[in-house]
């Protein structure tokens, strides 16, 4: 009986998962293809596959032996689509905004004491920065995580830079709590934050955090690259990030602190 609830979770988790592989590489796929890739037994990804299927979310191709997403799961998203029309569609002004700088384009929000990837697309470029959708990177260590904590107050900042460096794998993920906070008031004052090579050598990115279209918590918007190039480009990079904010409404500091939990501690 114990166990029940784990596997539920765990059942949630991997159909989650199933539907971000599938948004990010955009094709349908072989049972054995999803077991390889999500490194999950074929015998119970033939089981998650056979569920949603016979709910209507997936569509079976007996010729080819794959699976795709059917119309049901597109019409699940059609209640987002309609909220997101006075702002425009994210994904596609992020494609625009990616063409246009010609630098790897990132969306992310708030999960924890992490910021995590919801939407990226990728430059073009053999040293380009590599980032994948779901991924996570800490608050204190990413620019789109600073970008979000620059929307908080000080003592939240630093309760949140505290549980960061709790959580951190290896000390040079910590933070020193005065210099991040000092840092922070820096990135609110020029309007964007950065990692300028201090988290990954050679590698920065640009971030602005705007209203969410959702009219829920804040997002983050970055665009990164090797550090050498997009410093070169650090004005035109950041105003047509001002741009990219200006479209979904200016957003003060502090103003979603209500959004997120008081003690991050408590999560």
């Amino acid at each position: 009986m114990g166990g029940k609830p784990h596997r539920k979770i765990k059942s949630a988790e991997r159909t989650l998962a199933l539907f971000e592989l599938f948004s990010r590489e955009q094709r349908p796929f072989t049972v054995g293809y999803i077991a390889r890739t999500m490194g999950i037994p074929q015998p119970s990804v033939s089981m998650l596959l056979r569920n949603l299927q016979e709910q209507g979310y997936l569509e079976y191709d007996g010729r080819s032996r794959t699976f795709a997403p059917s119309i049901r799961v597109a019409l699940l998203g059609a209640w987002v689509d309609r909220r997101f029309s006075q702002a425009g569609e994210l994904g596609g002004r992020l494609s625009t905004l990616q063409t246009r700088i010609g630098e790897t384009a990132l969306v992310g929000i708030q999960n924890g004491a992490s910021a995590q990837y919801v939407l990226a697309q990728t430059a073009d470029h053999p040293d380009r920065l590599d980032v994948l959708s779901g991924h996570f990177r800490s608050l204190t260590c990413s620019a789109i995580g600073r970008a979000l904590l620059s929307q908080k107050e000080d003592q939240d900042i630093l309760a949140w830079a505290r549980r960061c460096n709790a959580e951190a794998l290896e000390d040079r993920f910590k933070v020193n709590e005065a210099e991040f906070l000092a840092k922070i008031h820096g990135y609110q004052q020029q309007g964007y934050a950065e990692t300028a090579g201090d988290v990954t050598p050679g590698v920065g990115v640009f971030a602005v955090c705007i209203r969410s279209p959702m009219g829920s918590s804040p997002i983050a918007v970055g665009l990164g690259g090797p550090m050498e190039r997009i410093e070169k480009r650090r004005h035109e990079i950041t105003e047509a990030l001002f741009e990219f904010k200006a479209i979904f409404g200016r957003m003060e500091i502090g103003e979603a602190l209500s959004e997120t939990p008081e003690d991050p501690l408590q999560m």
